[in-house]
């Protein structure tokens, strides 16, 4: 190469490739747990104390604005709801990138606020929850930051 030359614009990485990896792990997420709680409900052999866990649940009710419920309701009730939140925010994110990929590709509030949510649900995650979502979400966390580092200020 002479002095002359100049040298090609060097490309900056895709932001937008890593944003889609995180919002796919959310919806993964989401249904792997409506998945694995559909399993447990119907296949796996309960143990004493898990039985007796949840007749314990099924038999402690209170009642909210009129509406009597079980703790067994309200907890399982809280866990598919919040799984088909993940879902649907895993799926607005995917079709807002697609129709507005300058969202991701400079640093604006959708990427961190993106980055942020994962990254609290992973810490929560440390220390609530097995393996399978701790795993997701440190993928999905590692995924929006890395968009976030490629994306342009």
């Amino acid at each position: 190469m002479s002095i002359t030359d100049t040298p090609l614009p060097i490309r900056r990485a895709d932001a937008v490739r890593p944003f889609v990896v995180g919002a796919r792990g959310f919806v993964f997420l989401g249904i792997g747990h409506l998945a694995l709680a559909a399993t447990a409900a119907t296949l796996v052999t309960r143990t004493p104390q898990q039985r007796a866990a949840d007749t314990a649940m099924r038999e402690s009710s209170f009642t909210l604005l009129g509406l009597e419920r079980s703790t067994f309701d309200v907890s399982n009730g809280i866990s598919i709801v919040m799984a088909l939140f993940t879902i649907a925010c895993g799926l607005l994110v995917l079709a807002a990138v697609r129709r507005a990929p300058a969202l991701v590709e400079r640093r604006t509030a959708f990427g961190w606020i993106a980055l942020a949510v994962s990254l609290t649900a992973l810490v929560t995650s440390i220390g609530l929850l097995p393996p399978p979502p701790i795993a997701v979400l440190g993928i999905t966390t590692c995924a929006f930051a890395l968009s976030l580092r490629r994306a342009t200020p």
